[in-house]
């Protein structure tokens, strides 16, 4: 038993010794320098990336997807979305004995099928010893987010532009009279967009088209040089457009700016149109993944993927508004 004992002891003193060699020869060799993320820190590595990605997606501005309706899936849903529509009925004035007239109700269904978008980074490990890593890490995440961001306001850009109808000219400034338009023709559609649904309806413009209105409203040198447009500064207008960037606000519909509308030559498609004129299905919220697995390329992969889809889902509901877009000099 002694002796066992002994041999014990003398195995673990040689496994302590071929460590400490381990450990000197990586030193020697600068393996531990080089093995700056491995399995054993991904957590804390998630923790540096994904944090601040999610918070880009959650705080920037989305003027075009925020005014729109979207449904979230939740578990055990499919990656197609139906949105089924009832048609309208008619009620008839009756005569007594005569029987009332039948309608058959026959729905109609819009399917939004949810497709993959996704950004992919590649970080060497060797570049990552070359840059404070911690803050490179956190700016990676918020260059990914924004690609997203980015891609997803541009995709929900083209429902606007999709609309049968339009108010406004294209070669010509945006007028504050043709926001009022759209709005008046959503309240006179076949289906109307009632006072109570219009505190859902959102105007969104190009910067340029927002430069156009403000100086309507409150001129500065604008207008021809020999008749420069007064300045007004009377209350109305004043309560009316309070707020300069991100957003104005006309009798309650609010104005929001975006540059991922869809352009055409110098003109844009912007839009006013209620959130449920279309529709954005987010089968799955996005999601950060980072690998490390490939050894031999010593580099560090960050994946950032959504899964999403959208769709017109009443086309009578929005107004396209088209209008130049050229830069401003005055």
């Amino acid at each position: 038993m002694r002796k066992l004992r002994e041999a014990h002891k003398i195995n673990s003193i040689i496994e302590q010794v071929k460590l400490v060699l381990t450990m000197t020869a990586l030193m020697l060799t600068g393996g531990i320098i080089g093995a700056i993320t491995t399995t054993n820190n991904i957590t804390n590595l998630q923790e540096k990336v994904i944090g601040p990605a999610r918070m880009t997606l959650k705080d920037d501005a989305l003027g075009i997807k925020n005014s729109f309706h979207i449904e979230r899936a939740n578990a055990g849903m499919d990656d197609t979305f139906n949105s089924p529509k009832m048609p309208g009925v008619t009620a008839f004035g009756l005569t007594e004995g005569v029987d009332m007239v039948t309608e058959t109700m026959i729905d109609t269904n819009v399917p939004i099928s949810a497709t993959e978008v996704g950004v992919t980074v590649d970080l060497t490990k060797k570049m990552l010893r070359t840059v404070r890593r911690d803050k490179f890490l956190r700016d990676a995440g918020t260059a990914m987010g924004s690609a997203i961001n980015v891609k997803q306001e541009q995709d929900f850009a083209t429902m606007i532009d999709g609309f049968s109808n339009f108010v406004g000219l294209d070669g010509a400034a945006a007028t504050i009279g043709q926001l009022s338009a759209a709005l008046a023709q959503l309240g006179a559609n076949s289906e109307p967009v009632n006072e109570a649904m219009m505190r859902d309806v959102s105007a969104v413009m190009h910067p340029y088209g927002w430069h156009d209105i403000r100086g309507q409203l409150f001129p500065t040198g604008s207008g021809e040089a020999h008749a420069p447009d007064t300045s007004q500064t009377n209350k109305a207008n004043e309560q009316t457009f309070r707020k300069f960037h991100p957003v104005g606000n006309y009798f309650g519909t609010p104005i929001k700016l975006s540059n991922n509308l869809v352009t055409s030559g110098s003109n844009v498609r912007g839009g006013v149109f209620h959130d449920r004129s279309g529709l954005i299905y987010e089968f799955m919220p996005v999601d950060l993944e980072t690998d490390d697995s490939n050894k031999s390329l010593r580099n560090l992969e960050l994946v950032m993927v959504i899964d999403y889809g959208f769709g017109e889902i009443l086309d009578g509901h929005g107004r396209e508004w088209r209008y130049d877009v050229t830069a401003p000099t005055s």
